[in-house]
C-alpha cells in the first residue's frame, strides 16, 4: 500500500476528520436523547445508520437516528475505542483483560471477540497516559486495523502507530517514527495523524503559565 503521511500539512485532512468527529458525537447524543438519565457515554463511532460506544466498560451499538442500545460485550474486563469496518460487519476494539490491553475484533452484530495483538501491553497506565494498543480504525480496504502501540517506546508519551491483519499474524509498523491518533484518508493512500497522543492529559485544560 502507498500509504503517504503529512506531520506538517493536509490541514483539509485534519479539518475533515475533526468535523467527521464533531458529528459522531452530535449524533450519538441525539440517538440516546431518550436515556437522559444514561451517563459516562464514551469513545464513539459511526458507521451508516450505527452507532458504537463504550458505556460501562462495555461495547454497545445504537441506532443512529434514536432507538433501542444493544450490548454486545459482557466480560469483566474493559473494553474501549470500538471501530466499525468499512463495510460495518465488523467492530475492532482494545480490551483490557485480566491487565493486559489488547487489539481484539468481533462481528458488529456481537459475538465472542477475537484477540489480534499479543505482545504485552505496559498498562494499565495512569489515566493521563491512556491506553496502550489503542484501537484508531481501519484501513479503506477493511484488511487491517489500525492501533497505537508502546511497544518500542523509550518513554510513555512517545508511541508509534502498527497495523494488523483481521485474519491476524505479525503486526506492521507504519511509515512515521512517533504518532498519537490516525485515520485513513477517504481515498485510502494518505494517513492525517498528530505526532503525540494528548487526549487524556489532564494539563490541557490547565489555563495557567508552568511557573
Amino acid at each position: 500500500m502507498n500509504t503517504n503521511y503529512h506531520p506538517n500539512g493536509g490541514s483539509p485532512l485534519l479539518l475533515t476528520y475533526v468535523r467527521r468527529i464533531a458529528t459522531v458525537f452530535a449524533i450519538l447524543l441525539v440517538s440516546i436523547s431518550a436515556y437522559s438519565q444514561t451517563k459516562l457515554l464514551r469513545f464513539p463511532d459511526i458507521q451508516g445508520d450505527r452507532v458504537a460506544f463504550t458505556y460501562g466498560g462495555d461495547i454497545w451499538t445504537a441506532p443512529a437516528s434514536g432507538g433501542t442500545a444493544i450490548r454486545l460485550t459482557a466480560h469483566p474486563g474493559v473494553e474501549v475505542f470500538a471501530k466499525f469496518s468499512p463495510d460495518g460487519k465488523w467492530i475492532a476494539f482494545t480490551g483490557q483483560y485480566d491487565g493486559d490491553e489488547q487489539v481484539y475484533v468481533m462481528p458488529s452484530t456481537g459475538g465472542v471477540p477475537r484477540q489480534l495483538t499479543f505482545y504485552p501491553a505496559r498498562g494499565p497506565l495512569a489515566p493521563r497516559w491512556g491506553w496502550d494498543n489503542q484501537v484508531y480504525g481501519w484501513s479503506h480496504d477493511g484488511q487491517r486495523i489500525i492501533f497505537r502501540s508502546l511497544r518500542d517506546s523509550w518513554s510513555l508519551p512517545i508511541a508509534r502507530l502498527y497495523s494488523v491483519s483481521i485474519e491476524g499474524g505479525p503486526t506492521e509498523p507504519l511509515p512515521m517514527p512517533t504518532a498519537g491518533s490516525a485515520d485513513y484518508a477517504p481515498d485510502g493512500n494518505r494517513i492525517v495523524y498528530s505526532p503525540q497522543s494528548r487526549d487524556f492529559r489532564s494539563e490541557k485544560r490547565y489555563g495557567g503559565g508552568q511557573a
